[in-house]
């Protein structure tokens, strides 16, 4: 990512790496100096793992202190990258997934914390907050419960059978969440690419590997996964737990897709921490 003429690197961390950063902000800034060329690596992280955040009122706290000084950036959702996508079907320039960078905003009168405070402690974050995590089980249910319209053919899923999972999820999306847009591409007779469209695809690789191979139990906390991720083609890493960096391992093997995201275990860096 091109920022003020400088190339640097975007690091996701999902909320269970975020929360760890928080509470060990020295040894983490120490292991990324180290293994991550600090200077040329920016902390990123989602507003849904903010989110997830906020109902442990602790460490929510500890993030406004690390974060007030500590430069960091927070990346578009689900929703909002995808509306970026939108906007760049056509001219297919380079999408930047960049919201906002906390502590390059100023306010007179205010410490770098209460403009944290403002910036996320609104009415509006707090009501998304709960319609969020109020949906994680209802949304969890009614993708468990698509399940069985997908059988696979034979035992196992082939690439085949995935691919064309992800290309007839993504058309159902966009037709449902851009219904102007799929009428203009209807209208005219054009094909959609859904490779411009690589946050959905993302977001369906994540969920047919979490539910349809296995019957690994679902959990309600896949949902916030699954949309956290949705940003990974955007970003050059995440650091992330076992099951999603799993997954994306799967995906960049079996697909020809998300090739310039690498994904760190967080059990691996912790252990590596620990030491430090």
């Amino acid at each position: 990512m091109n920022i003020n003429n400088t190339e640097y690197k975007l690091c996701l961390l999902d909320t269970n790496a975020l929360t760890s950063f928080i509470q060990n902000p020295y040894k983490w800034i120490s292991y990324f100096d180290h293994h991550f060329e600090i200077k040329n690596t920016l902390i990123c992280y989602s507003i849904f793992s903010l989110c997830e955040l906020w109902y442990r009122k602790e460490i929510f706290e500890q993030y406004l202190d690390v974060f007030s000084w500590y430069p960091s950036l927070v990346l578009d959702g689900h929703e909002s990258i995808f509306q970026k996508e939108l906007l760049n079907y056509f001219d297919q320039n380079e999408i930047n997934p960049i919201v906002i960078s906390p502590t390059t905003i100023y306010e007179k009168g205010l410490s770098k914390k209460a403009i944290l405070q403002k910036l996320f402690l609104t009415e509006h974050f707090i009501n998304r907050t709960h319609f969020w995590k109020d949906q994680e089980n209802e949304i969890l249910q009614s993708i468990i419960e698509l399940k069985k319209n997908y059988p696979p053919n034979k035992g196992n899923y082939s690439i085949k059978e995935i691919e064309k999972f992800n290309y007839f999820v993504t058309i159902e999306q966009i037709g449902f969440r851009a219904p102007d847009f799929s009428k203009k591409i209807i209208l005219s007779n054009q094909l959609l690419d859904i490779k411009r469209f690589p946050s959905i695809n993302m977001t369906n690789y994540m969920v047919f590997y979490k539910f349809y191979p296995d019957n690994r139990k679902p959990l309600d906390s896949d949902i916030f996964d699954i949309i956290i991720t949705a940003i990974c083609p955007y970003v050059d890493c995440i650091i992330t737990e076992g099951n999603v960096c799993n997954i994306i391992n799967v995906i960049q093997k079996r697909h020809n897709f998300l090739n310039n995201c690498k994904a760190y275990s967080l059990k691996d860096i912790n252990q590596k921490i620990s030491i430090i």
